[in-house]
């Protein structure tokens, strides 16, 4: 079957880190979508002269006549989006893709991105707490730098707030005065996610990251069916 088409306004644009954007899109003659927090989107475009349809997961829970984005500008194939104005109409398709929160939680939710693989993830953690009452949940992410760790200021306070849920940003390539914890997300997990009953973990990145991590949870315990995952080329 055809995925339907829908359009949206481009309401919003803002810095999310040094290197991605975050857009924001409302719906336009009255519309509403509907979607599951982790799926995502094919915004289409024309790219080289020729009509293209990109990929982007959707980074915020629903939100009836909202959209919103969260997308590496830096690479060539998605700088197109900087060319957007505001109240500028687009054409996308969707929503795709099983990659979802599950319900009811495990007693253990671990989310593990890389990257602007924090947009759906981000997106699950909204729903999670707007649903549930959680009683551990973790956020393992890795960046560069710490330029590059997005929605820092919602994560920390979203910690501040519920002390079950913890945030732990790892930097692989940190500038000399960053004091927190450096290397890849592999090291975090060994470190702080051995022996979780329950456990359900949800993983997205590069396809590379994706495989590490998941054979680095099978190693530790974890089975396939523990593990969701959305892979980011």
């Amino acid at each position: 079957m055809t995925p339907p088409v829908h359009h949206a306004v481009l309401r919003r644009v803002w810095g999310s880190s040094s290197r991605a954007r975050h857009f924001e899109f409302q719906m336009a003659n009255g519309q509403r979508f509907k979607f599951h927090a982790g799926q995502y989107i094919s915004l289409h475009t024309h790219l080289n002269g020729e009509g293209v349809a990109r990929a982007y997961s959707i980074a915020a829970r629903q939100a009836d006549d909202r959209l919103e984005l969260c997308v590496n500008v830096s690479s060539g194939e998605d700088a197109w989006l900087l060319g957007l104005k505001r109240d500028e109409e687009v054409e996308f398709s969707g929503p795709f893709g099983s990659f979802e929160l599950r319900h009811p939680p495990g007693l253990v939710a671990a989310f593990i991105a890389t990257g602007t693989g924090i947009a759906p993830i981000r997106a699950m953690i909204q729903e999670l707490y707007r649903k549930y009452k959680p009683e551990e949940v973790w956020l393992i992410f890795g960046v560069r730098r710490e330029a590059d760790i997005l929605y820092r200021e919602e994560f920390e306070k979203l910690a501040r707030v519920h002390p079950e849920f913890r945030f732990v940003p790892t930097l692989s390539r940190p500038d000399p005065g960053w004091m927190g914890r450096r290397g890849y997300v592999q090291e975090q997990i060994k470190k702080y996610l051995r022996g979780k009953e329950g456990l359900q973990a949800y993983v997205c990145g590069s396809p590379a990251m994706v495989e590490q991590v998941r054979a680095l949870l099978q190693t530790m315990g974890y089975d396939d069916d523990a593990v969701s995952f959305e892979r980011f080329e």
